[in-house]
C-alpha cells in the first residue's frame, strides 16, 4: 500500500488541530465570564481603582456563589442583578488590599439587569458597566 505525501500532511494538520482543541478547558472560575446576554444595552459605566481584589456585595446578585463575587486583576465577570424596578441600583463593593479595606458604591440606572466588571491584568484600574433594556 502506497501512502501519498499529501495524506501525511493532512494527518499531521489534523493531529495538531485536535491537540489544540483538546487542551482548551472551561473551569468553574469561567462561570462568571464576561459574556452578556443578547439584546442588553450599555446604560452607564464607572471607572474605579483597586490595588487588591474587588469583592461584590452578594445582596443584589442573583444565583451567585460567594467565590464568584471576588474579582482578581486580569479577571472579568458578569452578574445578573435582582433589583427593584423603581429605584436606581446601588452596588456595594469592597477593595480588599494588603493593608486596608475600602468600601465603595456604584450607582446604576433602575433599568439595570446585568453588571459587568472588567479588570486589567496590570494596574489598579477596573470598569463597572451597567446593562439592561431601555424601554
Amino acid at each position: 500500500m502506497q501512502i501519498r505525501p499529501q495524506s501525511l500532511v493532512f494527518l499531521a494538520a489534523f493531529a495538531v488541530f485536535s491537540a489544540g482543541c483538546a487542551t482548551t478547558t472551561t473551569t468553574d472560575e469561567d462561570a462568571a465570564a464576561a459574556r452578556l446576554p443578547t439584546g442588553v444595552t450599555l446604560l452607564e459605566s464607572d471607572r474605579s481603582e483597586c490595588a487588591g481584589s474587588v469583592a461584590i456585595d452578594e445582596r443584589l446578585v442573583s444565583g451567585a456563589r460567594r467565590a464568584d463575587l471576588v474579582i482578581q486583576p486580569g479577571q472579568n465577570a458578569v452578574f445578573e442583578i435582582d433589583a427593584d424596578d423603581d429605584n436606581d441600583v446601588d452596588i456595594d463593593w469592597t477593595c480588599v488590599g494588603t493593608s486596608d479595606t475600602d468600601e465603595e458604591t456604584v450607582e446604576c440606572p433602575d433599568e439595570t439587569s446585568y453588571v459587568r466588571v472588567t479588570r486589567a491584568s496590570t494596574g489598579d484600574d477596573f470598569l463597572f458597566e451597567c446593562y439592561g433594556d431601555r424601554d
